[in-house]
């Protein structure tokens, strides 16, 4: 057998390789943007390698995860219910440092008497007027702007205080997750995975991206989405490829046939190293690919601003991925919250400042949508370290995308009959009709299956 020629080299590459190591390593396919750059390596195109084109024209979800349970009452912030301070005394956001936004619109039941009306009237206005936490100073830009919607009061029914349950029944949008176990939950699917499988057939895992462990959201039937946490260290994941793909069926028959043919006339494990090689080079074009000085100026060098610059770079390059999700921990606060949690939201928002002015120039930001989510919120009360302690209810946030601005919800419910048993807020919101309206009128797909219909969508969209 004579040596492998230069093409059937490249042909190994983009056939034999690509195809093993995407069916062969962990639970994920290979992007189908980075098999054309390794396409674009084996055909000896050179340069950087490339993504899809036709990743810019489909729309992009962001989700932002606040582990720990975010503390909803000093982040939309009742300024004007004296109840909110009284709960508060040493750990309530003053009226002078909050930044007001509109009055909520509360309704008046209507079969009740003109007299009767106007004073619930006054009633339900008093107290209603909301602000962000000082340090959300571009939340405050982008509301002023039309860009942003803040929905209040959001939770479910019989709410769970674990942050393993209720995170659970946050990201899987099913209705029977919380009575299950730890091993049940994990055969369970996200609703993520279940639009996935839905809408994505045929597509590669790289539909869904994230940080942090494998999230329940995105794990489907034919779906979990690609770990993007390391790329700074290992680019798309090449180095740990290389490495796994000589654990492949199709390197070690190759390594056999090699072994057992006459010395010199068969090369296929010379060509197996070189192809080792390519794949070196083609990880050290994509880290200088990314590591491109033009975006730097952007970001804060904080962990979460680090994240978005890599989301990014993915959005901007035309990536396939359809939704991310970035998090940032350390909303747990029991003790002391007044300081971290100043600290945590002023990370997000020079992260998202620095994220949505750069796709606003790209002209992406009605492509371009980021969601706010936590397990729970705080008690409404603060306990006795100046902290607080699991909730329930709390807000969340969508900006850009289109999403129709304001204030969806009311006031946050204070009055001692409205209180939960073990001091969270009441909520008014489902969370699942949030990921309806975002299914259907954000990523224009039906959500039957996907999210039951017994969670009326809310119209939190333009039509585009």
């Amino acid at each position: 057998m004579n040596e492998m020629t230069q093409i059937e080299r490249r042909q190994f590459i983009k056939q034999s390789f690509l195809s093993s190591i995407g069916l062969k390593v962990g639970a994920s396919t290979i992007p189908a943007f980075l098999t054309n750059s390794l396409q674009a390596q084996a055909n000896g195109s050179g340069g950087m390698p490339y993504m899809l084109d036709s990743g810019k024209n489909h729309k992009v979800l962001i989700l932002l995860q606040l582990e720990g349970g975010n503390d909803g009452l000093n982040t939309v912030i009742p300024w004007e219910d004296e109840r909110y301070y009284k709960a508060r005394e040493t750990i309530g956001i003053k009226e002078a440092d909050v930044h007001k936004i509109a009055p909520v619109k509360v309704e008046v039941k209507e079969d009740q008497s003109s007299e009767s009306k106007s004073k619930n009237k006054e009633e339900a206005y008093k107290g209603s007027a909301l602000g962000l936490h000082p340090e959300m100073t571009f939340f405050a830009e982008m509301y002023a702007e039309g860009k942003l919607a803040v929905l209040t009061n959001v939770g479910y029914e019989n709410p769970n205080r674990s942050h393993f349950k209720s995170g659970a029944i946050w990201q899987s949008g099913l209705e029977s997750i919380g009575v299950k176990s730890e091993a049940e939950i994990e055969k369970e699917t996200g609703w993520l995975g279940r639009y996935f499988d839905s809408q994505c057939a045929g597509e590669d895992n790289f539909v869904g991206a994230y940080y942090g462990d494998s999230p329940l959201a995105m794990r489907g039937i034919a779906f979990s989405g690609t770990s993007i946490a390391d790329i700074g260290k290992e680019p798309f994941g090449f180095m740990k490829l290389r490495k796994d793909f000589a654990q492949t069926n199709v390197f070690k028959m190759l390594q056999e046939k090699d072994t057992a043919d006459n010395a010199g006339k068969n090369n296929k494990a010379n060509f197996l190293r070189n192809v080792a090689s390519e794949t070196q080079q083609a990880s050290d074009d994509m880290r200088r690919y990314l590591a491109d000085k033009t975006s730097n100026d952007y970001y804060p060098d904080t962990k979460l601003g680090k994240q978005f610059k890599t989301i990014s770079e993915f959005i901007l390059r035309g990536s396939s991925t359809r939704v991310y999700l970035a998090k940032i921990g350390g909303f747990d606060t029991h003790s002391n919250q007044t300081t971290s949690h100043a600290r945590l939201w002023k990370q997000i928002n020079e992260a998202l400042s620095a994220f949505m002015k750069q796709m606003g120039q790209a002209k992406l930001d009605e492509k371009v949508a980021v969601m706010t989510f936590s397990e729970f919120g705080r008690q409404i009360k603060e306990n006795g370290t100046r902290g607080t302690d699991h909730g329930s209810a709390a807000p969340m946030f969508i900006m850009g995308g289109g999403v129709k601005p304001g204030i969806y919800g009311n006031a946050p419910l204070l009055k001692k009959k409205e209180i939960t048993s073990y001091g969270g807020l009441a909520y008014e919101t489902d969370f699942r009709q949030v990921y309806r309206s975002i299914i259907e009128q954000y990523l224009d797909a039906p959500s039957q299956g996907i999210i039951s219909d017994v969670y009326e969508p809310l119209a939190l969209f333009k039509d585009l």
